[in-house]
């Protein structure tokens, strides 16, 4: 529900009378808030329409009332510093539709899978001498109607592949993403692959471990695992961090790299309805992440889980240090005429 300008003002007056804030506290909130200044909520919203009009063809009115409504409204906490007349807010609440094909959730979902695996590295990297590559593996491409049973045996040849006596002794965790886009040539056709972190000991490239595996021995093992006639495409990269920017520069250009593909929405932009629908029934109860080996260990230790929870898009993000920061309300932004403005300040009581 919208409020009047009239309104939002009675409200920070009687907050100033209440001597919660002082004057030009309760101006810096009416100014500096009254429009969202996190512009990506905004573009990812309108990214999202492709989508909406798509499910048009053959949703349920309940879907597509999700989808319309989908970040229209966000609640963000507010926080004073302590010491200095400083602001910050983080989103505490939303009204997003968690599909997978929504550009505004899979934003939310990359942001989070980044956030969690920068704490799952930064772990493994106190307690564990490693290395990190970076791994593509592929398949022939499947129509869009095969791709449910394409990503099984994707899948069923990982497992025999991560169960080789040549695997274990070499490869001490993973973390692997699962990407759909289409073809590029022809929308008919998925161009399936996996982008994988390969976490390896310290010790990987030096010989007298015999530990290192080739690109020709990765190819090899790959092609015996998916029982093919054909040599899959596989390409592994050294991930080398630059050390001198201190170590959660290190761990962080290790997620960005990790993260810059997974989770990135799949382009719809001329894809027939029929063929969307295809690939929403193919990808219905799919997950395509999933931790292994000492990734999976850490990341049950310290989540509780070693599957990726992403229904929630709102927790899990920053988190600010409550010994500097004091939360004293909540912003509540509507969509409204192309932008997000502010609608109604709630005071922390």
């Amino acid at each position: 529900m919208k409020i009047h300008k009239k309104g939002l003002r009675l409200n920070t007056f009687e907050l100033y009378q209440k001597d919660l804030f002082s004057y030009s506290e309760v101006r810096s909130i009416e100014e500096r808030f009254k429009e969202l200044d996190e512009l990506d909520f905004l573009v990812k919203k309108y990214n999202s329409f492709v989508t909406f009009e798509l499910y048009q063809h053959f949703a349920k009115p309940s879907k597509l009332h999700r989808l319309a409504e989908c970040g229209t409204f966000l609640g963000f906490d507010l926080y004073k510093h302590k010491e200095k007349e400083e602001f910050t807010k983080r989103l505490s609440s939303a009204n997003f539709c968690r599909d997978r094909f929504c550009e505004m959730c899979n934003w939310r979902r990359a942001l989070k899978y980044a956030k969690e695996n920068f704490i799952l590295l930064k772990t493994i990297q106190a307690n564990e001498k490693v290395r990190y590559l970076f791994a593509t593996f592929t398949i022939r491409n499947p129509e869009v109607k095969e791709l449910k049973s394409y990503v099984r045996l994707f899948n069923r040849a990982w497992q025999r592949m991560t169960q080789t006596k040549r695997w274990k002794n070499s490869i001490l965790g993973t973390i692997k993403a699962i990407e759909i886009p289409f073809q590029k040539t022809d929308k008919r056709f998925i161009n399936l692959h996996a982008h994988c972190l390969l976490i390896v000991p310290s010790v990987y490239f030096d010989k007298k471990y015999d530990l290192y595996i080739t690109q020709k021995e990765f190819q090899e093992m790959w092609k015996k695992a998916l029982r093919v006639d054909y040599n899959p495409s596989v390409d592994i990269r050294i991930i080398k961090p630059n050390k001198n920017r201190g170590e959660d520069d290190e761990i962080a250009s290790v997620v960005a790299e990790t993260t810059k593909y997974p989770l990135k929405s799949v382009d719809l932009h001329g894809i027939d309805w029929r063929t969307f629908k295809e690939l929403v029934e193919q990808t219905h109860h799919m997950r395509f992440l999933s931790f292994g080996g000492i990734a999976r260990d850490y990341r049950k230790m310290i989540f509780g889980t070693d599957e990726f929870d992403d229904n929630d898009l709102i927790s899990g993000f920053d988190e600010l240090d409550l010994l500097v920061w004091e939360k004293i309300g909540k912003l509540w932004y509507s969509l409204d005429a192309g932008k997000y403005t502010l609608s109604k300040f709630e005071k922390e009581e």
